[in-house]
């Protein structure tokens, strides 16, 4: 077995939580680390070393690590015990994470692509000294090198369900707002499947609009796209962003 192509297998699904069959082919293949079939052998191999096993959800297969898979790589995030847990959110981010790769692949400035195990790991690093911590982070962010050195975050929420309203006007966006506050290169995108909740999302950002009328620029990076909308609208910002094209 290749060992390159099995260790990046093991630390896809350790960053990830979980991946589809079809989502490890994508990856491999944005930048030809492998074929279908190489990847189809090393998942068979795996699965027989009992580095790794599988579940069907309907039609499709998706992969998870096993204690003696979590061992092997010397994993540092907690091993997932129910690997179904929240499922079709974290394919779904996925889905996107992969779509956004495919869009930036040969951007001379894309630096780094944070999941959020990776965010939570670092912020409760951070915090580990600190009782009651909330952590509100993004989905995943793609971190983009700025002329002047500094580092360009683009952070993603792929939003299924709605939280409650407290909780957006309370805690998710406020702390959202301050960091398009404080950084004028970032940037928030928010996809969702739905146009209800797409509508309610607009709804809240219009209330922080309303709440902050002369900060009207800070809402322009703030966005908030249907799945339909996101490949289109993500092609335009990648090309036309000052702040990652220079």
């Amino acid at each position: 077995m290749n060992d390159k192509t099995k260790l990046i297998i093991l630390c896809l699904i350790h960053e990830l939580r979980v991946l589809s069959t079809t989502q490890l082919i994508l990856f491999f293949t944005i930048d030809l680390v492998a074929v279908s079939r190489t990847v189809y052998k090393n998942l068979e191999l795996l699965k027989k070393e009992g580095l790794i096993d599988s579940q069907k959800d309907g039609h499709t297969t998706y992969y998870f690590l096993t204690k003696k898979g979590h061992n092997y790589i010397g994993g540092y995030y907690a091993l997932p015990k129910v690997p179904e847990y929240n499922l079709q959110h974290h394919l779904q981010i996925n889905d996107y994470l992969i779509k956004m790769l495919q869009l930036c692949q040969g951007h001379q400035h894309l630096k780094a692509v944070v999941s959020e195990r990776r965010k939570v790991y670092e912020v409760k690093d951070q915090k580990k000294n600190q009782k009651g911590v909330k952590y509100f982070v993004p989905d995943f962010i793609f971190v983009f090198a700025g002329k002047d050195g500094r580092e360009v975050e683009w952070q993603f929420e792929i939003e299924l369900t709605l939280k409650t309203r407290n909780r957006y006007r309370k805690g998710v966006f406020p702390k959202y707002i301050k960091q398009l506050t404080n950084y004028e290169d970032a940037r928030l995108i928010y996809v969702t499947p739905s146009s209800i909740i797409k509508e309610e999302l607009e709804l809240f950002r219009d209330y922080f609009i309303y709440q902050q009328e002369d900060s009207e620029e800070i809402f322009d990076r703030l966005h908030i796209f249907t799945a339909n909308e996101f490949e289109e609208e993500m092609i335009r910002l990648v090309k036309e962003d000052r702040f990652i094209n220079w």
